[in-house]
C-alpha cells in the first residue's frame, strides 16, 4: 500500500490511465469485431468478443492488483499487460488500414488506435517514474 497521500494519489492516477487505457483497447476491439464495418477478413462472433474483453479486464485488474500488493512486481506485471495491448492496439491499426472499409471508418479506427497508444506510452511513462521513486 501506499505510504502517504502524494503516493496515494500517483497511484491513483497510474490506474486510472491503465482503466482508460483497458477502455480503447474495448473500444478498438468492438471496431474490429463488428461485422458490418468489414475490417476483419474473418468474423468474429459477439461471444468471442466478450471474452476478449474479459480476458483483458482480468489482466489489467490482475497488474493494477499487484501493483497496490507488490509495487516492484506491480511495475512489472502492469507493464507487460499494457505493453500487450498496445501490441494489439498496433495490430488492429494495420488491419484497419488494410481493411476495405469506408474511409470514415478506418480514420476512427485509427483515431482511437492512436489514442490508445498515446495512453498506453503515458501509463508506461507513469510506471518508470513511479518505480525509480520506489
Amino acid at each position: 500500500m501506499p505510504n502517504n497521500r502524494s503516493d496515494l494519489l500517483k497511484l491513483t492516477r497510474l490506474v486510472a490511465f491503465a482503466f482508460v487505457s483497458f477502455f480503447c483497447y474495448g473500444i478498438v476491439n468492438w471496431m474490429m469485431s463488428t461485422s458490418h464495418f468489414h475490417l476483419q477478413a474473418k468474423n468474429i462472433s459477439v461471444a468471442e468478443m466478450w471474452q476478449g474483453l474479459l480476458i483483458a479486464l482480468v489482466l489489467y485488474f490482475l497488474g493494477v492488483l499487484a501493483v497496490y500488493i507488490n509495487r516492484m512486481l506491480g511495475f512489472y506485471v502492469l507493464g507487460l499487460v499494457v505493453l500487450i495491448y498496445s501490441l494489439g492496439l498496433v495490430s488492429a491499426l494495420m488491419s484497419g488500414y488494410q481493411s476495405t472499409a469506408g474511409m470514415e471508418i478506418k480514420l476512427a479506427l485509427e483515431v482511437m488506435g492512436v489514442i490508445g497508444l498515446g495512453i498506453n506510452f503515458y501509463t508506461l511513462v507513469l510506471l518508470t517514474r513511479w518505480r525509480r521513486a520506489n
